[in-house]
């Protein structure tokens, strides 16, 4: 590893802190969905669809709010032309799901589902991941999984072992660096209930569900708040690396 990557490294956030309020919220939501469970499904949508005004999809709700702007002060203020575009890339990226997080504005404001959105999706929202297919639903989650996996997990760990080279090392803030690896580790503790069940559909070893045991709540929505927790973490951690790269 060079000195300039080694110096660098010293000036990203902090992978403990990351740990601790991953941990934290992790905690909290848990809690929350055992002794308030009520409070997991919230009230029922204007298409009688119970959880979309819930607290885990509120805090999704909030995690890309906060992640975009982020992304934004980084298209703002970054010195390099690529690094400005991949700033707004990812921005419009979770512009998007944002967006469809919220079915655009739906869930909140109640406004009825238009003929074309009945036609094609799946639960009647005005949304496009929701459409028959799931080539905006599951196909791209499962893309941006692995690329957490390989980035955050994979690319450290063969840096670690080939001497500071990596997978992708430049340029150097495409990469997550280990302060993104917390998000990654629990968005697969939150979905393990919804892993078991899937394990259990394919080889029948047992007669219980997993989720029963966390009131039925959808596992896959505490999956998505670690995974867009990575996006705060991940652009933050540029924005912490950026003054010293720039004056390097």
């Amino acid at each position: 590893m060079t000195t300039g990557d080694g110096a660098a490294a010293r000036k990203d956030i902090s992978a403990t802190a990351v740990w601790l309020a991953c941990a934290a919220l992790f905690a909290v939501l848990m809690t929350i969905v055992f002794l308030w469970p009520a409070a997991i499904w919230g009230p029922e949508t204007v298409q009688g669809r119970a959880s979309e005004l819930g607290v885990l999809e509120s805090v999704q709700n909030a995690v890309l709010l906060i992640a975009l702007i982020l992304m934004m002060r980084l298209a703002i203020v970054a010195p390099e032309r690529n690094l400005r575009l991949w700033a707004i890339f990812i921005a419009l990226g979770t512009f998007f799901l944002l967006g469809e997080e919220m079915s655009w504005g739906q869930h909140y404001f109640g406004w009825a589902t238009g003929d074309l959105f009945r036609s094609i999706n799946d639960q009647g929202e005005t949304n496009l991941h929701n459409t028959e297919g799931g080539w905006l639903d599951q196909k791209p989650r499962a893309i941006l999984l692995f690329g957490m996996i390989l980035g955050a997990i994979v690319h450290p760990l063969v840096k670690h072992f080939r001497n500071g080279r990596g997978l992708f090392d430049y340029p150097w803030w495409l990469a997550p660096t280990l302060a993104s690896l917390a998000p990654v580790v629990f968005s697969q503790i939150g979905s393990l209930p919804e892993r078991i069940d899937d394990l259990n559909d394919a080889l029948h070893l047992w007669t219980f569900s997993a989720q029963d045991f966390t009131n039925n709540f959808r596992s896959s929505e505490m999956e998505e708040v670690f995974l867009y927790v990575f996006f705060i973490s991940y652009t933050a951690s540029i924005l912490a690396r950026l003054p010293q790269r720039s004056a390097g």
